[in-house]
């Protein structure tokens, strides 16, 4: 009886043994999985893009070696992708208003040449139509020298991404920088226009003089 009881532990012993075990096994596995997937050498020029109707961008692939790379578009109506001729990177053009995401697959050679391991990147694209109209928000501001505020214009239709040409009758007295705001350098008059692709254009006096009690 006894030694048939210690038949019955030694195995419930060994049962435990190989469950913690598999647990062990199981969890070290994950852990290595997701420090690989932190560590992925890959990386995308960007992960979020703005594109115009009918414009594109180009999304590529950084740290390939002798990897092969394919991209892919959710929706070939929103957005069409071109490989480059480089292996490494795909011309994205716009081809309907909305949202699409291209997915970048990099294969990695493994034994004998075949590929073996796969990692994926997603960048996200919205497609936005051309800006038709555009229109600042005053027509004349005062602005002290060495001061900055920034550019308010409206867009039609509301939904564009488009971003104006900004640029200055005299740079020397204002202009319009890259974070869009107008940074009045001396006292004098500018004309800041802005100017769409479409050819079509705004414009906005700025008088830089030095600050008084009236100026706006």
């Amino acid at each position: 009886m006894k030694k048939k009881r210690f038949r019955y532990q030694v195995i419930a012993f060994l049962l435990l043994f190989s469950l913690l075990a598999d647990t062990t096994s199981a969890s070290a596995k994950s852990s290595r999985s997701k420090k690989k997937e932190a560590q992925s050498p890959y990386s995308l020029n960007m992960m979020t893009a703005n594109v115009l109707l009918d414009d594109s961008v180009t999304l590529t692939v950084d740290g390939i070696t002798d990897q092969t790379v394919s991209f892919k578009s959710s929706s070939n109506d929103t957005v069409s992708v071109e490989p480059g001729e480089d292996g490494i990177s795909c011309k994205c053009t716009g081809t309907g208003v909305g949202r699409a995401t291209i997915t970048v697959k990099i294969k990695e050679k493994g034994f004998l040449f075949f590929n073996n391991t796969a990692t994926q990147l997603t960048c996200k694209i919205n497609v936005t139509p051309k800006a038709t109209s555009v229109q600042f928000n005053r027509q004349q501001i005062r602005m002290s020298p060495n001061t900055r505020k920034r550019v308010k214009i409206t867009l039609r239709p509301s939904i564009t991404a488009e971003i104006p040409v900004f640029s200055s009758s005299d740079p020397k007295i204002a202009r319009v920088n890259a974070a869009q705001k107008i940074v009045a350098k001396s006292p004098g008059i500018a004309v800041i226009t802005a100017t769409l692709q479409n050819g079509t254009t705004a414009s906005c006096r700025v008088i830089v003089a030095e600050k008084t009690d009236s100026e706006d």
